[in-house]
């Protein structure tokens, strides 16, 4: 069973900001998988991030402070049925071990840039691509953590030592609980991911996997968008991986899916800069408008399709039906075409109608997808033959 690693939260728990419990009170309780309770001083990246969607829509999950006001976590966690949730609908708290404390400095969230090679479709569910930068309401008084480049390629490498951390849940069935928890993992071989069917090779080299052959040690559910960190060639720490999905927690065999950060320093570091042009292309959340005009026949039996797509700053894809209609019921699929198109440029599509095609009424049906895959809805024009 594939198992993301987001805690749902019920309405009813206490919310991320609501007065503390004594410290003296708090018992530490184990959350990483075979881990032990992390200093914060040890970990001052670590951030713990709450979503409100309304009702008992709710998740928890972590992050990483990569810039004074950047914070890197999953896609998956900002995702609610294929469209990217409200930055107003995400709180988060940095320096803060025990979540029953006031410590460390709370955010809201402004910005919200999901990396454009994850698959938004795939609703709440990890894989390649899965990771998101949030723009914070605050600096955050807090050290950055330095991104994985591809020159930092060895430190992927079969049995290097790297280490976990997150709030997540004991196993797949385990309680929820307060205290920030660590754990150290190998990383393990693209070939040995994808064993057992786990994942393809493809999706194995496009991630990075860490976890024992045994199980046992093993981020889980309310870890995601939470750390993989290595030592590099200096000793210094670095983010190799953002936490994504995994088969159950600790499971022998079924190590734990990373989004890997050197795939994506391309588009990062612009972001990281406050880049606007950057900002407003990663952060544009509205589907592509389309502009139609109505079908027009020629004497040669074509019929020219003219549009003009509204709203984006890169190309996008259209998708183009023919069908017959009657009466304004819109039957049978006559012709499907493509197009890849630049924004606000007029787009014409030329189809050839077949011999034996009836007179009559018909509707020409598209939608647009840009690069992130917001669809605008279907539109249809008449025309006739």
């Amino acid at each position: 069973m594939r198992c993301i690693r987001t805690v749902l939260l019920l309405a009813t728990l206490a919310a991320l900001l609501v007065a503390a419990l004594p410290a003296a009170a708090a018992q530490p309780q184990v959350r990483v998988v075979g881990g032990q309770a992390a200093a914060m001083p040890d970990m001052p990246w670590v951030v713990y991030l709450e979503s409100d969607l309304g009702g008992s829509n709710s998740w928890s999950c972590g992050g990483t402070i990569v810039g004074p006001h950047f914070v890197l976590t999953a896609a998956h966690c900002v995702i609610d049925k294929g469209q990217v949730i409200k930055p107003s609908q995400i709180s988060g708290v940095a320096g803060r071990s025990d979540l029953r404390t006031q410590d460390g400095t709370t955010f809201d969230v402004v910005r919200i840039a999901v990396n454009p090679t994850y698959n938004r479709a795939s609703a709440t569910e990890g894989g390649p691509g899965d990771a998101a930068l949030l723009w914070t309401s605050v600096d955050l008084p807090y050290p950055a953590l330095p991104l994985a480049t591809t020159a930092d390629a060895p430190f992927y490498a079969a049995g290097v030592m790297a280490r976990i951390a997150g709030w997540g849940l004991t196993s797949s069935a385990g309680a929820t609980t307060e205290v920030l928890m660590t754990a150290s993992v190998p990383i393990v071989s693209d070939a040995d991911c994808a064993k057992n069917d786990q994942v393809s090779m493809a999706e194995a080299q496009a991630m990075v996997c860490a976890g024992y052959a045994a199980g046992g040690i093993d981020s889980c559910q309310g870890d995601s968008g939470g750390p993989l960190t290595v030592l590099n060639g200096a000793g210094a720490t670095i983010l190799a991986g953002v936490v994504s999905w995994g088969y159950e927690c600790a499971a022998a065999a079924r190590p734990g899916l990373y989004t890997r950060v050197a795939t994506f320093t391309q588009w990062i570091t612009p972001l990281l800069t406050g880049d606007e042009a950057a900002w407003g292309a990663a952060a544009d959340l509205s589907p592509p408008r389309v502009r139609m005009s109505r079908a027009r026949m020629d004497a040669k039996a074509y019929a020219r399709f003219t549009y003009r797509i509204l709203g984006e700053t890169g190309p996008t894809r259209e998708t183009i039906t023919i069908r017959r209609s009657r009466g304004g019921t819109v039957l049978r699929r006559i012709s499907t075409k493509a197009a890849i198109n630049p924004p606000g440029k007029q787009s014409v599509v030329t189809w050839r109608v077949p011999n034996a095609l009836p007179y009559g009424a018909y509707v020409w049906c598209m939608t647009s997808k840009d690069a992130v895959g917001n669809t605008s809805a279907l539109q249809c024009a008449p025309f006739a033959i």
